[in-house]
Order: C-alpha cells, then structure tokens, then sequence
C-alpha cells in the first residue's frame, strides 16, 4: 500500500529516480544511533548538473544544522515530496505522504526523515519530521506536525532542528546509560531556549516553527519523567496556538459601544503577570468553544492542538498548575470532534478520547470532585473499546492505566477502600500488552501504580501477601525507570521499595510477639507495632 502510494507522492517532473548509493558521511561510524535522511525542499532544479547532484539550500542549511548533534549522521535524499493534492482527505493525504517519505528513508538506511517545501514567493519553510518512533499510535495525532520558519537562515531555526533530531534520539536510545546521556544533551539545549522563554522571547523572527519544536521537546523530555519544561514550551506556544484557533472560531458578535479585545497574534510579546497569564487562557477557552465548523480544523492545526494539549496534560499530572484542566478537556473535546465528524481512523479517537478522560481525571483530583474523575474513567472506557491490544499494545496499555488510576482516585477522594480486585488486573492486563524494552517509561508507571495499591491495601488489611507484591513490583518499577533514565520516578519507586518493607518488618515483629505469647500476651506491643503501619 505504501509503495503505490508512494508514487503518488512524488511531482513527477522533478523525481530522480536514482536515489543513490545511501552512504553519508559518518553513516557506517561505530557509534550512530540515529540515521537520518533529508530530502529537497523545491522542486526547481535549474542549478543540477548533469550526471551529478543537485542543489537545494534549504537541505544546505537543515544539514549543517543536524551535523553537530552527536551520535547521528545524515545522507541526501535528491527528491521532493508533496502530499497528494487530489487525496479527498487531507489527513490522509499527510499521513501517506509522511509514511511514503519513511518508506524510501528505510530504503536508504535511515530511520527518520525531513522534509518539506520552501515558499518560492516569500521564503518561508514549511518542514515535517517522520520516523519510526513517531508512527506509533501514542504519537497519531501529531504525525501531521508542520513547522513553519519565516527565516530558515535564522539561528533559531538551527536550534530547532536541533531540539527535533535529539529529541528523536531520546526516543530511538535503549538502555539506561544511553537514554540518560540524550536525555541531558536535550535538556542541556532546552536549558538555553528556556531561560529566552522566560524573558518573553517567543522567536517569532523564525517563526512558529521553532515554538513547535521546543514544544516537542519539551513534551518528549515529558515522557521520560522530567516536566520541568511544560510551563515554558505552553508559554511560547499560546500565541501561535490562539491564533490557530482565532483562525477558525466564529466571530463575535460585539456589544453595541464595545470593541472586542484582541485575542493575540503571532510574535506577540508575553506578559508574565498573572493577570495577563488568567485573561490569555481566558481567551483560548473562549475561542475554542466558539469552534462550530470542525471542517476548518485542518492536519496543521490538529498536530498542532495535540502538542499543546498533551503539554497541558503533563502540566496537570506534575500538578505544576501551569494552565487549568478546563482548557485541556476543552482542546480535548474539540479535537474528538473533529475526528468524529471527518470519519477519522479508531485510534486517533481513542487517543483523543484518552487524552479527554486524563484531563477530567486530574481536573477531578486538583478539585477533590469524584464525579468529575467518574467522567474521566468513562471517557477511558469508551477509548478501551475502539482499539486492538495487540496491533496497538502501547496505546491500550496507557487507557487501561489510565482507567485503572481513574478508579483508584475516585476511592482515594471518596475515602473508600481502593477496590483492588478491579484495579489490579486492568494494570496487569496493561502490563501484558506493553513491551518493556520498548516502553519502559510507561511500563514503569504501570507497575509503580500496581505497587501503589499492593501497598496501601497491604498496609490497610494487614496482609503480608500484598506488602510482599508491593516490594517486588516497586522494585520491577525502580529497574524500568532506570532503563527509561527517569531518575526522579526511580528514586520514588526505590522510597515505595523501602516503605514495604517497614511495614512487612513492623509486622513481621507482630507475629513474632503473637507467637510467643499464644496470641494472648504481649497486646499492647502488638498494638503499638499495628499503629506505627
């Protein structure tokens, strides 16, 4: 399917169909993680020289940019895609042509691609990223992920780049030691960007681009435990994002003697006072429920949404207060939509629906509002119900935490017993469908929430059986974490380790004391063990 589509990709005036020999410079080095090819991004080629290759600055400049990232190494790829104009939906169209680009990327020996197409009148760059990681359906929705540049000479758009292939290598890295070293080269580039955030800068001389791409990072930085970035990647994006959504909502209709205030445009300076920061979100809240023609909420700005979204998600899970809940289950909601409405595939709704439910169920949480996290859970079981476990093992794995979680909450904000006999076999069913190796942050978090329960029912009931599965599967969560080098998650799965086996200890001295004297004798120590549990 993807061969024919394929063809469909590619002008055909402007293919070569040599696609050369697939070696770069450094490509067969010890030592590269990560492969990556990048393509034209015009399709003018005036300046070729017979029998040799043709030039394109724009690749010019996205290869200088890649080539001081360590442990990579970038080939040629002398074609230039263009989704298919005559594909009646235009999401399709995007994914066939990103998975089309990934096709021939294979073919070269690479694992991940770029590309795009320069505005010939104006100069701007519109720039895609495809690879192998990125096709999971965790990361659907934002497969059809453009990022525009109004200067793609800028030094901005160099450091965008940057974030993007490094970012790639955190998620391509196996291992804890390896995982751990991309993981402090992004942060270490996050770092500089962040502290430009901070002061209002919203690199708006390069465009919205470099806003996405810092988002992006910062939501990869996100899985691997470290949310530290959140606040900053929704600072720089919010105006870009407002005037995605000003684009498509319905105007106004304004009061007689009032002019409506300005909803913010692009390169925009940020206020950081919090007044300012409360009318912003105020706004896009607004804007959004003013969306009434889903039709208008194109692949751009879905992908787009979705980085935003996720970003406030994870925002809500570090409990950093960055933007309230209502504008994540508001994008949420929009977004479910619009899928809905355009006949989208299952799993981008189950992924837009999970997303949903996670925001009401720590919204639920933040206001100790159980009927609120109720909605969330069944949110999470519509989602379970449109997606194969074993063609989508990640995905499912990730709604079923999430609604075993949901029920967890629920009973810890009702103040009831956590009932056990439902949770733990939806977190053990998720654990069956996710790969370790493959996933080890979201596994880890599966297991330490399956610990979470041993131990708070153990503790509860006195029973040593549970206490003893709480330490096995916290200890199983510590390893995990570690192979996902996130060293916070791992240092709490170690505090859970050494709590359950306190406790197993206090009352391990009980039974003792019980035994020696026949269950009669020795009460008052026996109860004092019970209390300090």
């Amino acid at each position: 399917m993807v061969g024919l589509v394929f063809k469909s990709l590619i002008t055909g005036a402007e293919t070569v169909d040599d696609m050369g020999d697939g070696v770069g410079h450094g490509l067969t080095a010890s030592g590269v993680l990560c492969q990556y090819g990048v393509a034209r991004f015009s399709p003018d080629k005036t300046n070729a020289q017979i029998g040799g290759e043709t030039s394109d600055e724009i690749t010019d400049i996205v290869m200088a940019a890649l080539s001081s990232v360590p442990e990579s190494a970038g080939i040629r790829v002398d074609q230039f895609f263009s989704p298919n104009p005559d594909a009646a939906d235009p999401f399709q169209a995007i994914r066939e042509a990103q998975l089309g680009v990934l096709n021939l990327a294979h073919r070269k020996d690479a694992d991940t691609a770029f590309w795009g197409r320069q505005d010939t009148r104006n100069g701007h760059l519109d720039l895609y990223m495809v690879s192998d990681a990125l096709t999971s359906s965790l990361y659907d929705l934002m497969l059809p992920q453009v990022y525009s540049f109004r200067q793609p000479t800028h030094a901005d758009v160099s450091e965008a780049l940057r974030v993007l292939l490094n970012a790639q290598l955190v998620l391509k890295s196996r291992g804890g030691e390896q995982r751990a070293l991309q993981i402090a080269r992004l942060s270490a580039i996050m770092e500089d960007l962040q502290d430009r955030v901070l002061g209002g800068d919203v690199f708006s001389q390069a465009g919205s681009g470099a806003a996405l791409a810092y988002g992006f990072g910062a939501f990869v930085l996100s899985e691997t435990g470290d949310r530290s970035y959140c606040g900053s990647a929704l600072r720089v994006m919010e105006p870009y994002i407002r005037q995605m959504i000003s684009d498509i909502a319905d105007k106004p209709v304004a009061a007689a003697g009032k002019t409506e205030a300005p909803t913010g445009l692009k390169g925009e300076t940020l206020s950081g006072a919090a007044a300012d920061q409360a009318n912003h979100e105020a706004q896009t809240t607004e804007l959004l429920d003013r969306v009434s023609d889903f039709s208008k909420v194109n692949p751009r700005t879905t992908a787009a949404l979705a980085l935003y979204g996720a970003l406030v998600n994870w925002s809500l899970v570090a409990n950093l207060k960055a933007r309230p809940g209502a504008l994540s289950i508001a994008i949420w909601r929009m977004l479910e939509r619009r899928i809905e409405l355009s006949m989208g595939s299952p799993v981008d709704r189950a992924l837009s629906i999970c997303k949903l439910g996670e925001a009401m169920v720590f919204t639920g949480k933040d206001k100790e509002d159980a009927k609120i996290v109720d909605k969330g859970a069944g949110h999470y079981r519509r989602a379970l119900g449109m997606i194969n476990a074993r063609v989508h093992g990640p995905l499912y794995a990730t709604i079923a935490y999430g609604l075993a979680e949901a029920i967890v909450s629920s009973a810890t904000i009702r103040d009831v017993t956590i009932p056990d006999t439902q949770v733990v076999p939806v977190f053990q069913a998720a654990l069956k469908v996710c790969a370790r190796r493959d996933q080890p942050y979201i596994w880890g978090r599966i297991m330490f929430a399956l610990a979470t329960v041993y131990l708070t029912n153990g503790n509860l009931h006195k029973d040593i059986e549970m206490l003893t599965h709480a330490r096995m599967s916290y200890s199983q969560a510590y390893e995990a974490f570690n192979e996902a080098g996130a060293k916070g998650a791992a240092r709490a799965a170690s505090g859970g380790y050494s709590r359950s086996e306190n406790f197993l200890s206090q009352l391990g001295h009980r039974k003792a004391v019980m035994d020696a004297t026949g269950g009669t004798g020795g009460g008052e120590v026996a109860k004092d063990a019970a209390g300090a549990s």
